[in-house]
């Protein structure tokens, strides 16, 4: 960061009240509505301050349905400074812990709307597993060191989302399911991950960056209907020169019977669908159950060195 852009910095965020937006979108992304509710001051006011932020760099804006949402920028630049900034402030300020208590209040009214009008939403996310298994696999197969750049597909089942976004050093996460999106953004905000964000896309939209992330997730996205091609073919150019791929699926160790519906992927599809697209499996954790139908599979471009993990 320059000189100038730092000097440019530190004056968007020497005022008051754009001191406190920046503390509230710390522990995750708002609207500007929101933000307005939170802060009591007039919607022109509060969007002139957040304007000011943007064009210094310290937050970005985007579109996610009919709503705006703000949050604080991806670098790793702009973000030290805006870490250092609130150390300044301390946890027990009464004005910030006020702040983010109205905002939590905010969030969950909206997550409880989000459950009233889809109450199977969760279980589309991947809540047959059991979270805590999810863990143990992800911790076997990743380890317990940094993730780098991170992209879920696939966010509205929040089990994974605070276990990677723990680890990661920025986190996207995207779904098609408004509902799904808006659950994911509840619980970023309940954790304070302020380092994630969540956005409307699918795999292969323009808008995501290719060679971008350390690691992608494809969360039960076959579960969910889509073509397995497709998938791999949307995920694997996302992924940097030394990147790995993770899926959480549901998936049969091997075909049972001949007349197995073509749906229900095995092992077999997906070890031959990877190496047909220059790609191998590194290891793999199938989940306890009754039966071995739901894995975490570790893979990579076949240029990047295996892990040890749990095979076979």
């Amino acid at each position: 960061m320059s000189v100038d852009t730092a000097s440019r910095c530190l004056k968007a965020a020497a005022d008051p009240t754009r001191l406190r937006l920046l503390t509230i979108l710390s522990a995750g992304e708002a609207t500007v509505g929101e933000l307005q509710a939170i802060l009591g001051q007039s919607q022109p006011r509060v969007s002139r301050h957040l304007k000011l932020l943007a064009e210094a760099g310290l937050v970005e804006r985007f579109r996610d349905g009919h709503w705006v949402y703000y949050g604080l920028r991806r670098e790793a630049a702009q973000q030290a400074l805006v870490r250092a900034a609130l150390e300044l402030i301390g946890r027990d300020d009464a004005a910030a812990g006020a702040d983010r208590d109205a905002l939590q209040r905010i969030k969950r009214e909206r997550e409880r709307q989000a459950l009233s009008e889809r109450p199977l939403l969760l279980a589309a996310g991947g809540s047959e597993v059991d979270p805590a298994s999810v863990e143990a696999g992800l911790a076997e197969l990743l380890g317990e060191g940094g993730l780098g750049t991170v992209l879920l597909v696939g966010c509205g089942g929040t089990a994974l989302l605070p276990w990677l976004a723990r680890r990661a050093r920025s986190l996207v996460g995207i779904d098609a399911d408004p509902q799904a999106r808006l659950l994911a953004r509840s619980r970023a905000h309940e954790l304070g991950l302020g380092h994630c964000t969540i956005r409307a896309a699918r795999l292969g939209d323009p808008g995501l960056p290719a060679a971008d992330f350390d690691l992608v997730v494809l969360n039960r996205q076959f579960a969910r209907g889509a073509p397995l091609a497709e998938a791999l073919d949307g995920a694997l150019p996302l992924l940097r020169p030394r990147g790995r791929l993770l899926i959480l699926d549901r998936v049969l160790p091997v075909r049972r019977r001949l007349d197995e519906q073509p749906s229900r992927l095995d092992d077999g599809q997906l070890t031959a669908a990877l190496a047909e697209r220059g790609a191998r499996v590194l290891a793999r954790y199938w989940l306890p159950g009754r039966a071995p139908d739901h894995a975490l599979i570790f893979a990579a471009p076949a240029a990047v060195p295996g892990r040890t993990g749990t095979d076979g």
